[in-house]
Order: C-alpha cells, then structure tokens, then sequence
C-alpha cells in the first residue's frame, strides 16, 4: 500500500557524524526479481527512491563507506512494500438472472473469492499477508427490495474471517442464514466483502463485493371446497390466496380426475404467470371450473407454482366428487274409469 514515489528519509545518527571522508548510498534490492540499483545520498535529507517498488517490495539499505580503508557499514535497512491486495468475489445460484443475484431462502449458493499479490516473507505486516473477509446478512423491512451497500458494511458481520493465502476459496452454503420466525418467509440480502487490512496511515480499505438477494418461500390456499365435499349442480366459486410467488414463476390451479396428483395427467384451470423484480401476493378467484368437469366422478385439485428450482405444490390438494345425475320420483296411479261398471234403473 505505500505509494511507488516513496520518499526515503536518509538521515542517520551514525551516517551525520561521519566526516566527508565517508560517501554515503542507498542500495535498494528489488524482492521479486533480485535487481540491485545503488543510489548516492547525501548526509542528511530525503529523495525519491530509484527504481518503482514491484509488487514484492524492495529492501533499502543505508550504507557508508570510509575511503581512507575503503570499508564499508550497513548503518540501517527498512523492508518496504508496494502491496495492495487483489480480490474478487463471485456468488453462483441456480437461477440464471442476471440483473441482480438472487435466490430463495431454502436454496443453495455458493461464493467464490479469488485473491491476488499477497505477499510471503518474514518481518511482512499483516496487511501485506492476508485479507478480510466479512459476511453481513440484513432482513428487508416491509416493502423494501434493495439494501444500502455503504450501509451494510458499516454493521456487524455475521461472521468473518481472514485470507492468508492467493489463490481460490469457494464456499458453498446449504441456505441462506436470514432468520425469520418462520424460517422459510425470511427475505433480504447477504454481503461478502473483502477488505485490505489498515497499515499506518492507510486505513482498512474495502477490495471486493458483491451480494445475494434472497426471497421466501411461496404458499398459497384453496377456498370455496373442502376435502370430501360432494358438488352436484351448483360449483361454488374457488378462490386462490397466493403469497410470495418468486420473481419469475408460473402459478397454476391444476384439476385432475381421480385422487392421484403425481404423476397423473392434469387440466389447467387457472393460470398466474410472473416475472418481476420482486415476490407478488395476490388473490385470484376461479369461476369457470364447472366447465372442466367431463363426467361424474372424483376429481383433485392441486395449487402448483413452477420456478427454477423445481415445481412445488404451494398447499395440500384438495379431493372431491362430483355427481349430476338427475333423479326422478314419480307415484304410479291407475286411471281405469269405475264408471262403465253403473248400470241405469
């Protein structure tokens, strides 16, 4: 993190007492390639170094050397760095939207962090030999869809931990660690950000982030029928309460003859695409279902919602019968006329 114009204080209690018998110089070692370029100084002051400092830093020693014997002394050195860390953060869900990372709260993701010009040595400071890595998770407030990054790093990590090592760490999570007090209607964001750690004057400085959006889970219910019911002639109105679909999902009201839902060959009654940038709640009435029923029988009826992650049923299906069959009572009477038996006086 020093800056490559780096000016070098030359002045040294020994060196300022010598006479002008002495020729002072700076001879700086550049670490990654072993280049050694002397530089003559004078007794005291400051000046630019003589060669850019290369990303493994250089060695800057302060020699004298008294002519009359023609020996020299090491009178001081100083192990300088030209580091600033390199990281890069990417997050991998399986929905391929490319707006914004996003996922679901029951989901799977990873992160892969690549960190460069880390330095290895003795005597190196801290900030040349690793990096920090925060994880910060934040709910959204009612409404709310996006997160201030500046803000999000200024809280406390959920966790955190440092790099030590270039090179490629991935790290894969089962979930997201958003809490709720029902686990699977937790939403918000996760960050990952990489730091490069404070170094004298240099604060802690942000390298590398990204972050994840993360929705809950959808549910929904079935009203107007209930488990077992009998529909004759009058269909009674079916409402759909649909809660957080996923951004993009396609919603269905599937009817199926029987009792079985997998696997069985079904009729959409109701469809609700999406595709937002958000969940979507909504309520959805159904007054056409009449018209899918070919015959009497036992029929299901299944709320369905299909997104990336699979095709999930959002409540319990719902099984009923349904019978039109139309049924007359009628009372024989015999219309025989009594009166051809009267015989006139």
């Amino acid at each position: 993190m020093k800056l490559l114009g780096l000016l070098l204080a030359v002045l040294s209690t020994h060196a300022a007492a010598q006479t002008g018998t002495y020729v002072n110089f700076i001879r700086q070692i550049q670490q990654g390639t072993g280049v050694v370029w002397d530089m003559p100084v004078v007794r005291s002051g400051m000046g630019p170094s003589a060669m850019t400092l290369e990303s493994n830093g250089a060695l800057f020693q302060l020699w004298t050397i008294e002519q009359n014997l023609a020996k020299d002394y090491l009178l001081d050195q100083k192990l300088i760095s030209a580091y600033l860390p390199k990281a890069d953060i990417k997050i991998t869900t399986l929905d391929p939207y490319t707006l914004v990372t996003r996922t679901r709260v029951d989901q799977p993701f990873s992160v892969e962090i690549e960190v460069t010009d880390l330095l290895t040595g003795i005597g190196l400071p801290d900030a040349a030999t690793k990096v920090l890595l925060e994880h910060h998770v934040q709910s959204y407030a009612e409404g709310q869809i996006a997160l201030d990054r500046t803000a999000m790093a200024a809280t406390t990590p959920h966790d955190s931990a440092y790099i030590s090592e270039n090179g490629k760490t991935v790290l894969k999570f089962a979930a997201s660690s958003l809490k709720a007090a029902d686990p699977t209607k937790a939403s918000g964001e996760e960050h990952f950000i990489i730091h490069a750690l404070s170094d004298g004057t240099i604060t802690q400085t942000q390298i590398a982030s990204t972050h994840v959006q993360v929705w809950p889970v959808a549910s929904g219910k079935i009203l107007g029928i209930t488990e077992g019911q009998e529909l004759r002639f009058d269909i009674p109105k079916i409402q759909l309460n649909l809660n957080d679909l996923y951004p993009r999902s396609d919603t269905y009201l599937m009817l199926y003859e029987g009792t079985a839902v997998n696997g069985a060959q079904g009729v959409i009654a109701k469809a609700f695409p999406v595709d937002r940038d958000r969940t979507v709640s909504q309520i959805l009435e159904v007054n056409d279902l009449d018209t899918k029923f070919t015959k009497n029988g036992t029929y299901t009826v299944a709320l369905m919602s299909q997104t990336v992650f699979g095709t999930e049923l959002l409540c319990d299906p719902i099984t009923f019968s349904v019978d039109r069959t139309i049924t007359i009572n009628a009372m024989l009477s015999d219309f025989t006329d009594d009166t051809a038996d009267l015989v006139a006086p």
